[in-house]
């Protein structure tokens, strides 16, 4: 996380939210090394550990124990910046958080999302990167409650979750209908994982706002920030994230890869080999990074899945994939969805 760096709309909220509660917070804000210059630049990123020292200290100041929910009043229709209007303008919520997993890196590091299937139901969760249990909690919470805030607000989907589940306990001092206000629907705490629990049905209901032209240049976009971020990774990274967006229904060659990143594709190759890696080895190890997250979090058919992956047919993706697992896909997804049912879901 020391590396790692954040929007500045995140770190605004957090400054709004602490100045609702009475703190001046210019003498922490300093204390946790963010100038007052910083906050006046829309471009800033602002380190992560930064943020948790900041909230190492407003927290507990603010004696708000819903501090991290009560940001998500704030949430406007730049909140999530580029990656908020690529979800507003997809056809679907299946759409949107494809694209939300795709371009995440671009918002910020302090956590990642993935689905988890359970029945006929799916859990996006969220996982804090941060260590400090208290700013862990904060911003779990107010993560979750930013997305519902702004699928409710700014895409204008009325449809609530099912459930909201957090890793943690109450908030001590504080009231357990509050959460449910907040939410507007039924939270669970102590669960296996944090997130928002839908319905399968519901990844398909189209957002009312959605504009495939506009989509495809905030894509466009995302994707040079992506490549703009790259520039500190080293060469295997630098393919991984590269393949990772153009692997789409045919297999990007190194030529091409190479060409993107503005090298030849013979400099590529001594690169990778001085780091010991081939072409041909990252290329396998994103497929089957991309089929174990098709296979766990989608409905797709292993046919869709092949096709995904550029395979001539799902049997070459059969084969590939056991080789990869020793297993079936078939059996992987199975074996996933049999773990991974929580002793403490509701029916």
């Amino acid at each position: 996380m020391n590396n790692a760096l954040i929007p500045l709309q995140s770190v605004r909220r957090y400054i709004k939210q602490a100045a609702s509660c009475g703190i001046d917070c210019s003498v922490l804000l300093r204390a946790a090394n963010i100038s007052e210059s910083q906050l006046t630049d829309n471009s800033t990123r602002i380190p992560t550990f930064a943020l948790s020292e900041f909230l190492a200290s407003v927290i507990p100041q603010s004696k708000d124990p819903y501090f991290g929910l009560h940001t998500a009043k704030y949430i406007q229709a730049d909140s999530f910046d580029i990656l908020g209007f690529i979800a507003l303008n997809c056809a679907s919520l299946r759409e949107s958080l494809e694209q939300v997993i795709l371009y995440e890196k671009i918002t910020g590091e302090s956590g990642n999302t993935e689905l988890m299937t359970f029945d006929d139901n799916i859990l996006v969760c969220w996982q804090a990167y941060d260590t400090n249990p208290l700013v862990r909690r904060h911003t779990t919470e107010a993560v979750l409650a930013s997305w519902i805030s702004y699928t409710t607000k700014i895409i204008q989907v009325e449809n609530i979750p099912l459930q909201v589940w957090l890793e943690h306990e109450p908030a001590k001092g504080g009231n357990d209908q509050h959460y449910q206000e907040i939410f507007n629907c039924e939270v669970l705490f102590n669960q296996p994982a944090s997130g928002i629990l839908i319905t399968k049905t519901q990844l398909d209901m189209p957002f009312p706002q959605a504009n495939s032209d506009i989509l495809q240049a905030l894509q466009q976009q995302a994707s040079r920030s992506l490549a703009d971020q790259d520039s500190n990774l080293d060469t295997v990274h630098k393919v991984k994230n590269r393949i990772r967006l153009m692997l789409t229904n045919s297999i990007p060659s190194k030529e091409l890869i190479a060409e993107q990143m503005g090298i030849s594709g013979r400099t590529l190759q001594r690169q990778l080999k001085q780091e010991g890696f081939s072409y041909k080895e990252i290329l396998q190890q994103v497929r089957r990074e991309i089929a174990e997250h098709y296979l766990c979090s989608t409905r797709l058919s292993q046919d869709d899945i092949a096709h995904k992956l550029g395979f001539s047919d799902s049997r070459s993706f059969q084969r590939s994939f056991k080789i990869w697992t020793s297993i079936t896909p078939g059996a992987f997804r199975k074996n996933y969805l049999s773990e991974s049912k929580p002793p403490l879901l509701k029916p």
